[in-house]
């Protein structure tokens, strides 16, 4: 039997995980002096409840080498192959830790794949693969397959201020101050597996949204059909939804779905954070 595992940063429904019988292990957040686990005790609203109320942004951490090896164990019980897809390389130590794990196990029923991306970006690679397990491909052509699809994911966000990556030190007071005041909103593209801010937006958040989708459909528009998520940290469900009915409205999509951002992808894009992912044809 063919296991597909990830991360707590998968950003996908909990039907989807449950459907496909994905295999999750959460990453660390840290509040103050009290770790909490991603999905498990600690969730979106937590994070914003919490820099609320004392002005701190949490810290996130990968999971050890030995959780890994804990995680990877059970799951490769009965002779079973397993491949898991994280979080990119690029962006946090989890993938170094997992693949750590991997050459301690010496297991070759074992597959580590470098999703280059986040959030629901790594979903839809990992839908992908519990697809080609679906159909009866082997392990090892699932994992070239996904290897080869993780540079053509576009993953994308619109953040609507400055203020948490401010706190988290990935911009600088001045630029927070300018952007909040002259509301613009970067967009933040996944290129190669790291950030990149690819253009901006003035106006008001809610409203340069749809421009920020049209952007993006018409500057990746060799899309693969089957599925596209509507990724975000927004409180108000209306407009989500108003942004799903908008994408679907294009008839591109088969199935257009609405996630909310987990704990770890929170703490890094704070508030108001919105962004389209689907896959491309290669």
């Amino acid at each position: 039997m063919i296991r597909i595992c990830s991360d707590s940063c998968i950003d996908i429904p909990k039907d989807l995980i449950e459907e496909n019988n994905i295999a999750v292990i959460p990453l660390f957040v840290t509040l103050g002096d009290n770790d909490f686990l991603d999905g498990d005790n600690v969730f979106q609203e937590d994070i914003f409840s919490y820099v609320a109320s004392t002005g701190q942004l949490p810290k996130t951490a990968s999971r050890s080498v030995e959780d890994f090896k804990t995680f990877f164990g059970e799951l490769l019980e009965n002779d079973n192959q397993v491949i898991y897809i994280g979080i990119s390389s690029q962006l946090s130590s989890t993938y170094q830790n997992a693949m750590k794990a991997k050459e301690e196990l010496n297991n070759d029923n074992l597959f580590i794949v470098d999703s280059k991306s986040l959030s629901s970006g790594i979903g839809l690679l990992v839908i992908s693969a519990c697809n080609y397990a679906k159909q009866g491909l082997d392990a090892k052509s699932i994992v070239q397959k996904i290897s080869k699809q993780a540079d053509f994911n576009q993953t994308s966000f619109v953040v609507d201020k400055l203020d948490y990556l401010y706190k988290g030190g990935r911009c600088s007071a001045i630029a927070r101050f300018g952007a909040n005041l002259l509301k613009i909103k970067p967009r933040l593209e996944l290129k190669a597996g790291k950030i990149e801010n690819t253009g901006k937006y003035m106006g008001q958040f809610k409203i340069i949204i749809k421009k920020y989708i049209d952007d993006m459909l018409k500057k990746h528009n060799k899309f693969k059909s089957d599925i596209c998520f509507i990724t975000h940290t927004c409180q108000d469900e209306a407009f989500v939804n108003e942004m799903v009915r908008f994408v679907e409205s294009k008839g591109i999509f088969e199935k257009v779905v609405q996630s909310r951002a987990g704990a770890t992808i929170s703490c890094h894009c704070g508030e108001n954070t919105l962004g389209i992912l689907y896959l491309l044809e290669e």
